[in-house]
């Protein structure tokens, strides 16, 4: 009985895992060259041993699926909802960031935590390449 509950929750937690492996395309039209959009990578909702984890939830007036770990977008401006959660204290903040964001480029949302991981003091978006 006790194998079996372990390879269902091991199933799922392999689904929610291969389900947010592809982007989601955020713009109309047919998918573009890899240097026309960029691309914004979250967290998963499920971390093993993560201290911090930043999921992205909206891009723009987008909700994102919380399967979806990573977005491509045109190039420009957009308006980003994330929540970071810090896995200790189980505290969940939710913030706002209004970035500018270039074609060909790939791009990682990092939560700042405060003293002793104890509370997410902010997000940015940084460039991977």
């Amino acid at each position: 009985m006790r194998a079996a509950r372990f390879s269902w929750i091991a199933l799922a937690v392999a689904l929610l895992g291969a389900g947010g492996c592809k982007s989601v395309q955020l713009y109309e039209g047919p998918r573009r060259d890899r240097d026309e959009v960029a691309r914004i990578i979250g967290d998963p909702v499920v971390t093993a041993g993560s201290p911090i984890t930043v999921i992205l939830r909206r891009v723009d007036d987008q909700d994102i699926s919380f399967t979806q770990t990573s977005v491509e977008v045109l190039e420009g401006r957009h308006t980003l909802l994330v929540d970071c959660r810090i896995a200790e204290t189980k505290r969940v903040s939710r913030h706002v960031l209004e970035v500018d964001v270039f074609g060909g480029r790939t791009y990682r949302l990092r939560g700042e935590a405060g003293p002793a991981l104890r509370e997410c003091t902010g997000v940015t978006l940084e460039a991977r390449d």
